[in-house]
């Protein structure tokens, strides 16, 4: 290029020698330099660079380009873009359709949502069914165990309400068959047959006065035993790490002692031979004492083992005398250590074999015995514990007995109940059989507040204000399955009408006014904390219920 705006000296440059063109410097094509020159200024440094021929390949593959024009080798990775139509916004949304996906998506979710909560649904009624079912089989389990209990008692009777069951039993059959009897014959068969009847009721009540006495004595022997049981227990305490540790002393090995040889003398079924070796070594271990418990027992044993030395094999002979001689065993055990023999070493109390003193105890003043305390029990009546439970029982032999069992087992429930609830009220602890009996004959009329069944043996007497303590005045007589509702109720006065809570607020009034005397006479024992130590054993023990079935 030449340009001829300004003259420019000559100032070299090249010719090419083929076509004679001559090349001259960029410098002397241009005019002077400006203070503040362009960074795309071309120079002699620029245009004259050292070049270096080298070969190399590319990472990827292009299109190769080459000096002819109709040669052109493509990629095959290459796409090829044609314009299209212009679009606008909208149109790209609705040809996207978002929100129509957006639906689906949520249709499906839903869909599976509910799909899912219907699964959860089923599995927890299948839970809820197998659970009903198995309560309902364990209810069923309880029902056929009480009625096998009840079938025991009535062929073995031990306890007093095991007799009074007995009793009414006797007493319902003569009833019956004195209508039938009304119903059917004159007034010559009427007398022929009552005198019958008579006769098969004196013959029921001596078996079952026979088999009273028996149990008796049979209680009569264990209470005796008592103070040699209770020394037979090891001495038991927590020690070092909560490892429970036993030590038995002397005291007790000696009362171990004295318990084999009672079973022994007590044991019938043996021979002769290994009866008098038992009595040889009775007497080796008494000749040493020479108090007068000892001599009497020497001289019953030296007439027994006389009686076997002359050949007398039949032993049942010999009852009379083995009753003495285990009874005269007792005495002389019971003396043991504080006898003042010479063959007692050491410290007497240390031999010594008595039960535990009772710290807790009153005076009766009908048998005229001083007896501890869980011989007495209240009940409605009660002003003062000055009877004892059997001066109690007996003064009530000349009323018509009723079978309270299912009374009491309604009782016992209750009990379970406060315990659970930790509850401090002594009112159900306080209230016997019979008080039980009047509540729900008398004042709830034998029925369920609600359905009005009358079957006892489902029915419960529940707190109706289940955030207060139970009392005759606190209760409402349900089914088993109504008392589980009602204990889920928060407020009965939104779920009863208001006919039924009249009712309920009736019964708890008479209820109040009936079971007065107890307010005051609970009080004690609420300040004391004693209202457990009121019952006896077996009524401290929990009823036969769902809640505790599987530890029976």
């Amino acid at each position: 290029m030449e340009k001829q705006a300004i003259f420019k000296p000559y100032l070299g440059g090249w010719r090419h020698k083929v076509t004679g063109v001559e090349y001259l410097n960029a410098t002397s094509q241009t005019g002077p330099l400006r203070k503040q020159t362009s960074r795309n200024t071309c120079s002699r440094m620029v245009q004259c660079v050292r070049t270096k021929d080298g070969t190399t390949q590319t990472l990827c593959h292009h299109a190769t380009q080459m000096w002819r024009d109709d040669c052109y080798i493509p990629n095959q990775a290459d796409e090829y873009m044609t314009v299209k139509s212009y679009e606008s916004y909208a149109e790209m949304q609705l040809q996207l359709n978002l929100d129509g996906h957006a639906r689906v998506i949520q249709r499906n979710y839903r869909a599976y949502r509910l799909r899912k909560y219907i699964k959860e649904c089923a599995r927890i009624y299948r839970d809820m069914l197998e659970k009903c079912e198995k309560r309902e089989e364990e209810k069923a389990a309880i029902n056929k165990m009480r009625h096998k209990q009840n079938i025991l008692r009535q062929v073995n009777p031990r306890s007093r309400e095991d007799f009074d069951i007995l009793y009414n039993m006797i007493e319902r059959w003569r009833s019956d068959r004195f209508e039938d009897i009304k119903s059917r014959l004159f007034k010559a068969a009427q007398r022929a047959e009552n005198y019958r009847i008579l006769e098969e009721t004196v013959e029921m009540l001596n078996h079952i006065d026979k088999h009273k006495q028996a149990i008796r004595s049979s209680y009569r022997r264990r209470r005796v035993l008592r103070f040699l049981t209770l020394n037979c227990k090891p001495i038991r305490w927590i020690g070092y790490r909560g490892i429970p540790v036993e030590m038995v002393t002397v005291k007790i090995q000696k009362a171990r002692q004295f318990k084999a040889f009672y079973e022994a003398l007590n044991d019938r079924d043996v021979r002769s031979n290994e009866r008098m070796r038992l009595l040889m070594m009775l007497r080796g271990t008494v000749e040493a004492h020479d108090c007068a418990e000892a001599l009497e027992l020497l001289s019953v044993l030296n007439q027994e083992i006389a009686l076997l030395t002359r050949g007398i094999k039949d032993l049942s002979s010999l009852g009379c005398l083995n009753e003495r001689i285990t009874h005269i065993y007792l005495n002389f055990t019971s003396m043991h250590g504080i006898c003042g023999c010479e063959a007692v070493d050491g410290n007497s109390k240390d031999h010594e074999l008595r039960e535990p003193l009772e710290t807790k105890a009153k005076f009766c003043r009908s048998c005229l015995k001083v007896l501890p305390d869980r011989r007495f029990l209240p009940h409605s009546r009660t002003r003062k514990l000055s009877v004892c439970i059997s001066c109690d029982s007996l003064s009530r032999r000349n009323i018509a007995h009723v079978d309270y069992d299912s009374y009491i087992y309604i009782l016992d429930c209750v009990r379970a109940d406060e315990l659970r609830r930790c509850s401090n009220s002594a009112l159900a602890f306080m209230m016997q059989g019979h008080d039980i009996y009047h509540l729900v004959n008398h004042i709830w009329h034998g029925q369920s507040a609600v359905s009005k069944s009358t079957d006892l043996f489902l029915l419960r007497l529940i707190r109706y204000q289940t955030y207060e303590e139970w009392a005759p005045w606190n209760c409402i007589l349900l089914t088993e399955d109504e008392a589980d509702m009602h204990s889920r109720i928060k407020d009965p006065a939104m779920i009863y009408s208001k006919h039924l809570i009249d009712q309920i607020g009736l019964a708890h009034q008479i209820a109040k006014n009936h079971f007065q005397q107890l307010i005051d006479f609970e009080k004690d024992f609420r300040e004391s904390g004693r209202f457990h130590a009121i019952q006896s054993g077996k009524r401290h023990k929990l009823p036969l219920i769902v809640e505790n079935y599987d530890a029976c």
